[in-house]
């Protein structure tokens, strides 16, 4: 197990280190600034998937559910990012350092699906009332994904197909494929991903309440150096987390 889903990791970072009712959202609302995303990817042809739920906090933290996947076998953590400073990691098993300590896979991919609604969609969420077809074919402008800590883009050329539909007031689904060019000059390759999902634009609550215990979960400090990092062994809660964090 452990050997096919560090593979499944390692293959989604290297393809991007060479990620019907009338709508009422605000025409203000950008593609970037989903509340919570629930986003599938798909690797034609050898039956790797991942599958990852984001939600973005009012304070800022992050939270992702993850579930990778080969055939006959499946990983499945959580990681949440507090003030930008500390992983929260739990579940991988005897993976969760290779996969629970950053959440750089599952950021680079969704920035890759809201770039490439923004640029199928270029109005926005609230421009999409019907089922909408997309078709792009790019040959000379790359995509850019930069999650912070790791950064690539998809170079061109690149082509995109596929949909967007509304689903109630404030969602928004999308299935794409995705063929793009990755790696040195001269040693090109042809990738090839589908992106699906729904992103929700409403101001929904965040799964992890801040009476979380931190009981369970394991802390990778985004800078092993961080002055918060020492002493944080005896807080209890999400709460004595964050409040710690921001008096270090």
């Amino acid at each position: 197990m452990k050997c096919f889903a560090v593979r499944l990791f390692v293959l989604i970072l290297l393809l991007v280190l060479s990620l019907p009712l009338v709508a009422e959202l605000p025409p203000e609302t950008r593609w970037a600034d989903p509340s919570s995303v629930h986003l599938d990817v798909d690797f034609p042809g050898n039956g790797y998937h991942a599958s990852w739920v984001m939600f973005r906090c009012p304070c800022g933290d992050l939270l992702v559910r993850w579930e990778l996947n080969v055939p006959g076998e499946t990983e499945k953590g959580e990681t949440l990012l507090v003030n930008k400073r500390v992983v929260m990691s739990r579940g991988f098993g005897e993976l969760q350092q290779e996969l629970g300590a950053s959440l750089d896979a599952p950021a680079l991919m969704m920035q890759t699906a809201l770039r490439l609604l923004q640029r199928s969609a270029p109005g926005g969420p609230s421009g999409i009332t019907a089922k909408t077809e997309v078709s792009i074919e790019d040959n000379i402008n790359p995509i850019y994904v930069d999650s912070g800590t790791a950064s690539g883009s998809y170079k061109a050329p690149w082509t995109m197909k596929g949909s967007i539909s509304p689903v109630g007031e404030s969602r928004r689904k999308f299935d794409l494929s995705f063929t793009f060019s990755t790696g040195k000059p001269g040693e090109e390759l042809a990738g090839n991903m589908r992106l699906s999902g729904l992103a929700d634009y409403s101001e929904g609550e965040f799964p992890q309440p801040p009476s979380t215990p931190l009981k369970g979960w394991q802390l990778f400090w985004v800078d092993e150096a961080d002055p918060a990092a020492k002493g944080s062994t005896k807080l209890k809660t999400l709460a004595e987390l964050r409040s710690w964090i921001s008096k270090n």
